[in-house]
Parts: C-alpha cells; structure tokens; sequence
C-alpha cells in the first residue's frame, strides 16, 4: 500500500513538472491594445520591389509619439507600414514602410541627435518587460546611409527608394548580430532572438519628421511615448505563408491611401 501510495505521488510530481514545463514554453499572449499578425515571405530580397508584401497587412502611421500637436496634411507626411518573417530565417524580422515627406532634412552625423533627421526608428521589447530596460531601437536615416542606436551593417540590411517626395524603405533587422552602439538602449536585448509562430513581443515602428533643423512630429502606428513600454502594439509571429502577387499592384494601393 505504501509503495502505491509512492508510486502516485511521484507521479502526481512528474506531471506538475510537465506541466509547469509546458507552461513556461508557451507563446506570450497579446497583452497590448493594438496587435499585428505578421506572416511569412518565403526568399524575400531586400531590393525595394515590395511585389512580395502585396498581401500583407499595412498599418497607417497615423497616431503622435514624442513630439507634435496634431497629425500634419497629407501632402506634408504621409506613412504607412508592413511586417513580415520567414521560418528559414527566423532571427531576422522583416519591415516594408512607404513614407510621403515633402522635405527631407539631413543635417546630423550617424549617433548624435539622429531623431532631429527624418527617419524611421523601429523599436522592440524582446522580452514583453514593459519597461525602458528591455526596450531597443533601430534608427535608419531618410538619405539612405544612417544607421544609429542599435543599428549597424551587419544586423541590418536595407534598401531606400526614392522618387520625388515618395521614400520606401525595405529592412530586415537581425537583433540577434553586433548590435550597433553598445552604450544605447540596451542593444543586447534581442540577442537570443529567434522568431516562431505563436511567438509575440513587443513593437513600436514610426518615423521622425523634421524641418527647419528640428523635430517637428514622431507619427506611428501606436500612440504614446517611443520609450514607454507601455505604448507599443503587440507584434505576433504566424505560420501563414504570404503567396507572391504579380507586379504592378503595389502603385494602385500605396496611391490610394494618400489620397
């Protein structure tokens, strides 16, 4: 009787620890106010022909961060923004943004008041804490060369396209490589990075629009603070594999939105 008794509470024990396993090996759940289920694009090339993001979800960059008193007019900004990943690829996140700026303002070097340059900054929260300690930004310039905060050639690769006052950016962001200016916002957050379906962390990508030699807004997808941990959307990884469109669409849809 003893040993039965034993025998069922060592098994009793096992299972909690299975289950308590189990448990901390599960996806994080969405927790934030806004979320964006991001799917996969299979041998994507970082070229700038988004014909490949045809079927992703875009998001308007429609709501103040850090700095404005109000949304400007269309012909003045303009941005909307796309997230992807692949499972061959999964310490990378990819990024399509399309940004309308009727004057571009490049006045300051590299790592030193780089948001007082037209930009955008793609920022996360690796490990959901919430909190300034656990976020990290990456800050690619609007001429098409500046990389700050965490950014740097070799966890970023990127392409700008630039057509009149129309900028495209296409970026995959590898968190997982040397991370950029060691000093900054926690750069090694993202180090241990590998993306999976059902996997969710937190995201905030904007951009920085400024004239005359300052900032004017900071417009993205989420409002609130760039540095509050608080007001990021939730970035959810998915299984589903984006099927490629024909050419020749993307004009059509990015034309209209501005409108």
């Amino acid at each position: 009787m003893k040993k039965y008794t034993k025998f069922k509470i060592a098994t009793a024990v096992i299972t909690a620890l299975a289950l308590l396993f189990c448990t901390t090996n599960l996806p994080v759940e969405a927790k934030r106010d806004k979320e964006y289920v991001a799917k996969q694009i299979r041998n994507i090339k970082i070229d700038g022909k988004l014909d490949e993001w045809e079927r992703a979800e875009i998001v308007a960059f429609d709501e103040l961060k850090d700095v404005g008193e109000g949304i400007p007019k269309a012909n003045d900004f303009t941005g909307q923004g796309r997230v992807a990943w692949s499972s061959q690829d999964a310490t990378r996140i990819y990024f399509a943004v399309e940004i309308t700026d009727d004057e571009l303002q490049d006045v300051n070097p590299p790592d030193a008041r780089w948001w007082e340059d037209d930009s955008v900054e793609f920022m996360f929260d690796f490990k959901n804490g919430m909190v300034r300690d656990t976020l990290v930004q990456w800050t690619l310039g609007a001429n098409g060369k500046d990389l700050s905060a965490a950014a740097s050639k070799e966890n970023t690769e990127w392409v700008l396209i630039k057509n009149g006052n129309d900028y495209i950016y296409e970026v995959a962001i590898d968190p997982t490589k040397p991370r950029g200016n060691p000093q900054f916002a926690n750069p090694g957050e993202g180090k241990n990075f590998k993306a999976k379906a059902g996997l969710t962390i937190g995201l905030s990508f904007h951009m920085n629009d400024c004239e005359n030699g300052k900032r004017e807004h900071q417009i993205g997808w989420i409002p609130g603070g760039a540095w509050d941990g608080l007001a990021y959307g939730d970035l959810t990884f998915d299984d589903e594999i984006l099927p490629v469109e024909p050419s020749g669409k993307l004009t059509v849809v990015w034309g209209s939105l501005k409108q």
